[in-house]
């Protein structure tokens, strides 16, 4: 049985690092400027405060991160590191899964800082906090904040992806595929390609369109080791399905049984198969599909369906 993926794993958790230290383009070291490209004095109590918080975050040690970045901002309202602090103290909370507190200071991050180099960021990972507490509404405007903000920032392909991802969500499939072709089409080296086009291709499949979600599903597979292939392989072979193209869903599932024999997508593929079979009177290949999903997944719920389904053909 299908169990939907609503969250994608978090691709280079690196990335997040290379706005950490703008100026030296280093993780650690002193840098000579700040968010405000104000000097940095390197014995000073806000820059030992902020590099001693740096080296909790490296770690990860984000319990203390935080308190440090938040004491920061709480003693040094002057610090030119106080936007670069205030961001990383909502990202300590994000990485802590306290998503509320996350959203709460990131958003003031983003009131007290509008030019930061870090609003980029910050917009990003308020719009990935809601996403996980399901505000696809808000989760989407965050990401079209950070796109705004710069729309070649070191999170603007995730943050094109997820305006599609919360589109499709949200029920609006014609606007996710406008928005995840957009993603596919600017960010073609993006880590969330292969997200990008399997949720472009179930943009097209839940609305019928199977010719036009077969391309996307076809592309996941140009992604080695994507975490959608099997996914993908199971909606290809519905697309063939409901497209008549019987030989070749046929191939399709079977490649899930047997390419993906992990994917929760096993007892979906054999029942198709049993269909299929049906539908071109093979009643023993049917048959025989039958008893192997029934042996496989005695509880299936497709199990009914299959039985009922390949009765109603005379098998």
């Amino acid at each position: 049985m299908p169990i939907p993926r609503f969250s994608s794993p978090s691709r280079a958790p690196w990335r997040g690092f290379a706005l950490l230290l703008v100026c030296s383009g280093l993780l650690m070291a002193v840098a000579a400027c700040g968010g405000d490209s104000s000097p940095i004095d390197p014995n000073a109590p806000d820059e030992v405060l902020f590099q001693d918080g740096l080296t909790a975050y490296n770690v990860p040690d984000y319990v203390t991160a935080q308190a440090k970045f938040d004491e920061l901002v709480q003693k040094f309202p002057d610090s030119p590191r106080r936007d670069n602090a205030a961001y990383l103290a909502g990202r300590c909370r994000y990485e802590l899964t306290d998503y509320n507190g996350a959203i709460t200071t990131l958003m003031q991050m983003r009131e007290l800082y509008p030019t930061s180099p870090f609003f980029h960021s910050a917009a990003y990972f308020t719009g990935r906090s809601r996403y996980q507490l399901n505000d696809f509404t808000g989760a989407k405007a965050d990401f079209q904040a950070a796109l705004q903000a710069d729309p070649q920032g070191v999170f603007a392909d995730n943050a094109q992806y997820f305006v599609g991802r919360c589109l499709y969500e949200l029920g609006d499939l014609p606007g996710a595929a406008a928005e995840l072709t957009k993603a596919e089409t600017a960010y073609p080296a993006s880590s969330y390609v292969d997200n990008v086009r399997y949720y472009l291709g179930r943009s097209y499949f839940d609305r019928k369109d199977y010719a036009s979600a077969v391309g996307p599903f076809e592309r996941v597979f140009q992604t080695a080791g994507s975490i959608y292939a099997d996914d993908a392989q199971y909606y290809l072979g519905r697309c063939h399905y409901g497209l008549t193209q019987l030989p070749n869903a046929l191939t399709d599932f079977k490649g899930v049984v047997t390419t993906y024999a992990a994917s929760q997508y096993v007892d979906n593929a054999l029942y198709y198969e049993v269909r299929i079979y049906a539908d071109q009177n093979n009643c023993a290949s049917a048959n025989a599909t039958y008893t192997e999903l029934q042996t496989k997944f005695p509880a299936s719920p497709y199990l009914s369906q299959a039985q009922t389904y390949k009765a109603g053909k005379g098998c």
